[in-house]
């Protein structure tokens, strides 16, 4: 006779929802460059002693990776079901992209007034602010391939790989640009989520090849109940699909009739269809917003798109509000603008975390097959080596600043790397606050683009 199991007790809670909620305030904040480049600004937020576990973390940077919408959000309402429940996921998802939104918003109502200035601050801000993410992803890179100072043959092999797939094309133009000489060819490259479906490619193969030779079995099914069960991540899914429904009926309320349902509908269908990240969301709010001549292209390439790239956050939050924002200010009413943008903002984040949450659920019934204790083994390498891509791609932003501004490429980019070298330096001689040094250096950069 078999004794009957006893039901698994509930995860214990561990990061304070309040605490959560703070921390992804801040990565809003001070999240320059969007996407990929907010992954170990996150993982520093989110990973340690009462907190997130590696493994946690690497399953929702896959899971965040693979579904379409903003990557931050998703992150964030992932880490929020498993650290506190649906309620910290739907604030936190919401917590880091409202930053952004706010400043968009308030930047294209400004813009009249104060022009093409107020996002040269800004963007002078993000120079010194993009040093300091350079350093977050260099330091993520080595604590992952060189774990004790030795470095792994192997996982470096794959992160190499996985760069030149994903990089090479940005490291070609970017020396183009420096050496000012004019590229005749492009090489060819993978985005996001083309290098993480290769790569989940590569460990099935790899999989089914363990399972030929019995090299590999699946767990026990003894492990410790995960932190963010089925049922939970779909209770959580349907707590931050509402959004999208809040979303829309308030902007139908304050703003109704058709054009208002049907802008709703492409913001919808927009960032459902949208993978990538924010800079391939630019094309896909081309061919929905302004080929259907919602947005004007010189509003929406003159204004919304340097507006959102200027500020922190995730770009296709920004972008969408933005649009929205131009809408709705369009009809000769502010208000209206923004409920619009705060409608997309709710719409955008619901949509995007309510599949990221769905795919957790079926994500940790197979956590104990084979295929994805190898994705916990091998995707790390791989993310390693697109954030050497997007390394390239801030450095790649910063050159065009600077040469906006009259300052030669080079140098941005060489000072650019010589201030995320200090960073190390300076938390060897004193323990300064990391928001003290992203104060410091974007000031310094503020200050010394405004004497040039």
């Amino acid at each position: 006779m078999t004794t009957p199991t006893a039901p698994a007790a509930l995860p214990a809670r561990r990061m304070g929802r309040w605490r959560h909620l703070g921390a992804m305030l801040k990565v809003g904040v001070i999240g320059f460059g969007g996407g990929s480049a907010l992954i170990p600004v996150m993982e520093k937020e989110l990973v340690g002693a009462g907190r997130l576990d590696e493994g946690e973390f690497v399953k929702d940077t896959v899971i965040a990776n693979i579904t379409p919408g903003a990557l931050p959000p998703k992150l964030a309402a992932l880490s929020g079901l498993q650290l506190n429940g649906s309620a910290a996921a739907l604030t936190g998802a919401l917590a880091v992209a409202l930053p952004g939104t706010i400043g968009t918003v308030a930047l294209l109502a400004l813009f009249s007034a104060l022009g093409p200035g107020a996002v040269s601050v800004i963007e002078a801000a993000s120079l010194g602010i993009s040093a300091f993410i350079l350093y977050l992803l260099a330091h993520y890179v080595v604590k992952v391939l060189a774990p004790g100072g030795r470095l792994r043959a192997v996982p470096t092999a794959i992160a190499v790989l996985a760069f030149l797939l994903s990089g090479a094309g940005k490291t070609v133009s970017l020396g183009h640009d420096l050496a000012d000489a004019e590229q005749q060819w492009m090489l060819p490259e993978l985005s996001a989520l083309g290098l993480v479906l290769v790569s989940l490619g590569g460990i099935a193969v790899v999989t089914l090849w363990q399972m030929v030779r019995g090299s590999s079995r699946a767990g026990s099914g003894d492990a410790a109940p995960s932190t963010g069960g089925g049922r939970r991540a779909m209770r959580a899914a349907g707590l931050v699909a509402a959004l999208v429904v809040a979303g829309v009926g308030l902007a139908l309320i304050v703003v109704p009739g058709v054009e208002t349902a049907g802008l709703l509908g492409l913001i919808v269908v927009s960032t459902v269809s949208s993978f990538g990240g924010g800079e391939a969301y630019v094309g896909v709010a081309d061919g929905f917003f302004v080929a259907s001549g919602i947005v004007d292209s010189s509003v929406f390439y003159g204004q919304i798109v340097p507006v959102a790239n200027a500020l922190p956050g995730p770009i296709l939050v920004k972008i969408a509000a933005g649009v929205a924002y131009t809408v709705g200010h369009g009809s000769g009413s502010v208000m209206a603008g923004v409920v619009l943008a705060g409608a997309a903002l709710l719409i955008t984040v619901g949509s995007c975390c309510a599949i990221a949450l769905l795919l957790l659920a079926g994500y940790d019934r197979a956590r104990e097959s084979v295929f994805v204790r190898n994705i916990s083994a091998y995707i790390l390498p791989v993310i390693c080596g697109l954030l050497a891509s997007t390394s390239v791609s801030l450095l790649h932003a910063s050159a065009e600043i600077a040469e906006g501004a009259g300052i030669p490429p080079v140098w941005a980019v060489a000072g650019s790397v010589a201030l995320a070298a200090t960073v190390p330096v300076i938390h060897r001689l004193a323990r300064v606050p990391d928001i003290a040094l992203i104060l410091l250096f974007g000031g310094s950069s503020l200050a010394l683009l405004s004497m040039i």
